[in-house]
């Protein structure tokens, strides 16, 4: 039963108990059709988690350049080696290098081979300069 009949129901009749002796039915079937969420023309609307929940849960590419960022914003105008940095984010180190590329601004490699982080890219070229 669609809501839209069940609401009709019960305005011609008067009471849920009636609606649903009038229709033969039961009267849980009266209040579930009553208390569905469907929408004016009787089609059920979306239910369940959405698919932006379900992305920011376990797609990769989503949850890693937020978590960084996040990370960019704790460091401020500061720096931390690359493993401090990745600890810092809660990412791999594998992870965290699939993903370089794209803060390439705030990365910076030192003498030794090691990278550093920086957390603005005026902080990243001020670093650089000094090299």
């Amino acid at each position: 039963m669609k809501r839209e009949e069940a609401e009709a129901l019960v305005k011609q009749h008067g009471s849920q108990q009636a609606a649903a002796r009038n229709a033969r039915c039961a009267k849980s079937t009266i209040w579930a059709a009553l208390h569905s969420k469907s929408s004016a023309h009787g089609t059920p609307t979306a239910r369940g988690r959405s698919l932006s929940e379900f992305r920011q849960t376990y797609d990769k590419s989503t949850i890693i350049p937020s978590r960084v960022r996040a990370a960019l914003k704790t460091l401020a105008g500061g720096w931390e080696y690359e493993v401090q940095f990745a600890k810092l984010a809660g990412v791999s180190l594998a992870d965290l290098g699939l993903f370089r590329d794209e803060f390439a601004g705030h990365v910076v490699t030192l003498r030794e081979g090691r990278r550093a982080w920086a957390g603005t890219v005026k902080t990243a070229q001020a670093m650089r300069e000094m090299l």
